[in-house]
């Protein structure tokens, strides 16, 4: 994968490290040395030139792996950015936009820093001597580097738990014992053998009314934002597109910019079969491509290619994402027809409304119980009896509760939800994307993000009343305004999730979504709730079925995991009598992590 590796190591120890980071043909790489310190970075090259930065003067040196998307506003040179950096880390990692980990060193001055952006939209791990066999510090973008440069790695039993849990990581846990992930929008300084974290950027949480004002700013800032990212790309951009409106929003606003300025060649989408599967997305994004004058590839996702690739996934993403999640955006392998350079998603749904419920503010008891609501894929007591661990299931959730610092109940969900669920879950497979092709994360601006900060409550998901949030609404009112204000005629285009076109009611669409998901289970088809892909793979693929099954085996041999429980998931969901996938997928992931390097 693309990205950075370092830290106090000697020459020898760089090499290995920046060796072991996932490796494309293609790849381009930066080196720098100097006594103690190094730092190593690879990246797509020509292929995405402005999607990395390497710099030095002396014995300094400077990294970004990633984009900052206001670099033509600032009118900085790349100089003058790690000069601020080192000078002034806190307030000018505040004015800088766009998705990137930084990381900059002076020799001399005995210090370095490291920083994410303020979404997290790019992993970094960490290690020091207080945690693990290190001399100082040493990070990477992966963990594969990090195992290089410390002595007799171990797997974090939290690590397990969190995964089997939720199908990825939260908090600052990995699978490793002693490493941590870095969080969002946090500057580690590490000077004269003492490391530091703090927290540079947080916007306010203070929820605004749902107001006229408050809808046509979000519209405002989305679109301010966008140009911000157009203006960061040149050459070819793609863009994945369904037939959802996060998207669809997004390709409008990129064609907008194809059109307006002359910062990248070329826009086309690409779409594949899924999201649910047989739910009619490919043919919705073909009339929003054909609506915007917009090329589109219909991608193959198919089970015998993703099984090509089901390794690979889990190496590039560290095995901290279980693979039925990072199914999907193995679509990219299978791109064909069009040579595009950046290629990046929609508009997460979750920062209008669609992952923060109404009820896990107004239902939950504590900071805990909300962050176990709205992450958790199982139960606590479903990971007890799959798991041999000395692990508590709400380890990470309460280890963000006791970091969160918030004057009200309500600000505290939201904070630790953009402090973890944007790094930890939904930006955590995009590094497959990443491995392939340059991506963009377009919504890591604090000017936008301070303005969903304060989403109105009413924008949220809502869910049928006592239903304990279990029968949620399926729409949110911000996505189908947003793409009325944006383009009338993508508004009359079906939105897959209600079966009506965005023009309509927010009422009319809830019950839309309710009929079109209850038809779909009649029919036996995956849906919402219902029977997933992954799961049906499983089931039906006998290639699938077989390496799972084999991973299975083996995950039975190991004293992680209780092969009782776990034989017994899998009996349910090969006979058809639930479907077992989340916990299946999260433990053959993490069996066939530690199998290809921990083992």
């Amino acid at each position: 994968m693309t990205g950075l590796t370092g830290g106090t190591v000697a020459s020898d120890t760089l090499r290995r490290m920046a060796s072991s980071l996932d490796h494309e043909p293609w790849y381009e790489s930066e080196r720098f040395e100097d006594g103690s310190y190094g730092l190593a970075g690879q990246h797509h090259g020509s292929r995405d030139p402005t999607g990395h930065t390497f710099w030095t003067d002396g014995r300094r040196a400077g990294a970004i792996d990633g984009a900052i998307t206001n670099r033509h506003e600032l009118g900085w040179s790349d100089a003058e950015v790690f000069e601020r950096l080192l000078r002034a880390p806190e307030r000018t990692l505040r004015t800088l936009e766009g998705p990137f980990v930084v990381a900059c060193l002076d020799a001399a001055d005995d210090r370095l820093l490291l920083s994410m952006d303020k979404i997290g939209c790019r992993p970094c791990f960490y290690a020091t001597a207080d945690d693990a066999a290190t001399n100082g510090i040493v990070f990477g973008s992966e963990l594969k580097p990090i195992m290089a440069a410390i002595d007799d790695p171990t797997v974090d039993e939290q690590g397990i738990s969190d995964l089997v849990l939720m199908g990825t990581l939260w908090s600052d846990t990995t699978l490793l014992e002693g490493v941590r992930a870095l969080h969002p929008a946090t500057v580690l300084e590490y000077r004269d053998g003492e490391v530091t974290t703090s927290r540079y950027w947080k916007p306010d949480y203070d929820r605004a009314e749902a107001t006229e004002q408050y809808f046509f700013e979000l519209v405002d800032q989305f679109r301010h934002m966008m140009d911000r990212v157009g203006r960061s790309m040149t050459g070819d951009v793609g863009l994945w597109l369904s037939g959802g409106l996060d998207s669809r929003a997004t390709m409008n606003e990129l064609a907008r910019c194809h059109r307006t300025t002359d910062s990248f060649d070329s826009l086309v989408a690409f779409t594949y079969d899924a999201n649910p599967s047989g739910g009619g997305n490919p043919e919705l994004a073909q009339q929003v491509a054909d609506t915007l004058e917009t090329p589109i590839e219909h991608v193959p996702l198919t089970p015998d290619r993703f099984l090509d690739v089901m390794e690979k996934g889990v190496d590039v993403l560290d095995g901290q994402v279980r693979w039925s999640t990072f199914l999907n955006l193995s679509a990219v392998f299978n791109i064909e027809q069009y040579d595009a350079d950046v290629i990046m998603e929609g508009l997460e749904g979750a920062l209008v409304g669609h992952h923060l419920c109404r009820h896990h503010f107004t239902d939950a008891d504590s900071l805990v119980d909300s962050m176990y609501r709205s992450e958790a894929s199982l139960s606590t007591d479903d990971v007890g009896e799959l798991l041999n661990v000395d692990a508590d299931p709400l380890g990470s959730f309460r280890k963000e509760a006791r970091r969160i610092d918030e004057d009200s109940f309500a600000g505290g969900v939201v904070d630790a939800h953009f402090q973890n669920y944007y790094s930890r879950v939904a930006h955590a497979s995009n590094h497959l994307s990443r491995s392939q092709v340059g991506t963009r994360v377009t919504y890591a601006d604090g000017d936008f993000l301070s303005h969903v900060a304060r989403l109105p409550l009413s924008y949220r998901m809502g869910a049928l009343p006592f239903s304990d949030g279990e029968l949620i609404h399926g729409v949110v009112k911000p996505k189908l305004r947003m793409i009325r204000a944006l383009n009338d005629d993508l508004a009359n285009i079906r939105y897959e999730r209600s079966s009506l076109k965005p023009k309509h009611p927010f009422p009319a669409h809830v019950a839309g979504f309710y009929g079109s998901t209850a038809l779909a289970q009649l029919r036996s088809q995956t849906t919402y709730g219902g029977t997933s892909m992954p799961g049906k793979w499983y089931r039906e693929h006998d290639g699938l079925q077989a390496a799972v099954d084999e991973l299975i085996d083996d995950a039975c041999d190991r004293s992680l995991f209780d092969a009782d429980a776990l034989r017994e998931r899998q009996r349910r969901h090969l006979q058809g009598e639930a479907d077992e996938i989340n916990a299946i997928s999260s433990i053959t992931t993490a069996e066939l992590w530690l199998q290809r390097h921990l083992d």
